[in-house]
């Protein structure tokens, strides 16, 4: 049984803030972008999730057909409080649906998006709900946070008529002290401020996971028309990429930070959109979702059929607001 994505949707914050204005602020910015995607007052995960998902479900699904419910974020808006029963009810889904959410690291959206695929391919559901959002925070006198910034992704999973179905995947961990952590009990990520020490944590673990996911197809880079690398920075998925075999033109689709900033969990499935926005029946996609600590979970896809959607650049593009850094402190509550 072919299990594939039916329908996708996104959401951006209109709110942004330029690197400019860091540098203008503090004398340098830690990170490497043109502008990153903020999160207002009233914006969180879970909100940005429910927007992603009806942009999702407006392909004219009805929301009591999904019987399947999965929810990424590293950012949720409660430590303890289950979010299924109130994404049910803002999208009016039905109340007996088996739901999973997860939220250890940023490779917490390939979690959630192969359960769905297990579940569904397993019989216990002809439809399931994927959703990934993320804002995740630091302090903003840490680089780290210079960064971070916010969106959300949602696909409708099923075996009937899909865009693209699943073909194989490959998952790692190994242990990896020092890169981005969050302790119990704090609501802003660490480092320890060694860029090197996680790019080669990021490099070694997406190197290995893709090139046993290649190996497990029987292919070569070149026979994927699209690469999609988590980017928790801007130059680690070029990098990573070139040492794969991908070129520029496979990769160069699927990057958004430049715009966006470190979606969080978000990023790889917001790039995986657009994507989808653009590839043709019978193109393949290879994409990598990380997690420090650390873990990989890479996945292929095979493309069906046109997406005929608003593109992903073009809702990007739209209702921009820019922030100065004192409004940006403000609506961050850093002020």
């Amino acid at each position: 049984m072919e299990v594939g994505i039916v329908s996708y949707g996104i959401y951006f914050p209109g709110l942004r803030i330029t690197r400019s204005e860091y540098q203008k602020a503090l004398g340098s910015c830690g990170a490497n972008f043109s502008e990153k995607t903020v999160a207002d007052f009233d914006e969180d995960s879970l909100t940005m999730g429910i927007a992603a998902a009806r942009d999702a479900l407006f392909e004219g699904i009805n929301p009591e057909e999904i019987s399947l419910l999965t929810w990424a974020s590293t950012s949720p808006p409660y430590s303890e409080k289950l979010l299924s029963g109130s994404i049910a009810e803002m999208l009016g889904l039905k109340k007996n649906l088996f739901s999973a959410e997860y939220g250890q690291s940023t490779r917490a959206g390939g979690e959630a998006f192969l359960t769905a695929v297990s579940l569904v391919k397993g019989g216990f559901g002809q439809k399931a709900l994927v959703i990934v959002a993320d804002a995740p925070r630091a302090n903003v006198k840490d680089p780290i946070e210079h960064g971070l910034a916010a969106g959300s992704a949602a696909f409708i999973l099923g075996t009937e008529n899909p865009l693209a179905v699943v073909n194989n995947f490959v998952a790692l961990v190994q242990e990896n002290l020092g890169e981005r952590f969050r302790k119990a009990g704090s609501g802003e990520i660490k480092d320890i401020g060694v860029k090197t020490f996680t790019g080669e944590a990021y490099q070694k673990l997406i190197t290995k996971a893709v090139t046993e996911l290649l190996e497990k197809e029987n292919l070569k880079p070149a026979d994927y028309n699209y690469a999609v690398l988590h980017e928790i920075e801007s130059r680690l998925p070029l990098k990573a990429g070139k040492k794969l075999g991908f070129t520029d033109e496979q990769m160069l689709p699927g990057l958004l930070y430049e715009n966006t900033g470190d979606t969080g969990a978000a990023s790889p499935f917001l790039s995986l959109a657009a994507v989808l926005d653009r590839a043709k029946p019978g193109e393949k996609v290879i994409v990598a979702t990380y997690g420090s600590g650390a873990g990989v979970i890479a996945f292929s896809l095979t493309v069906k059929k046109p997406a005929n959607r608003v593109p992903v650049r073009e809702k990007l593009a739209s209702g921009k607001k820019y922030l100065n850094f004192i409004q940006y402190l403000r609506v961050k509550r850093y002020l």
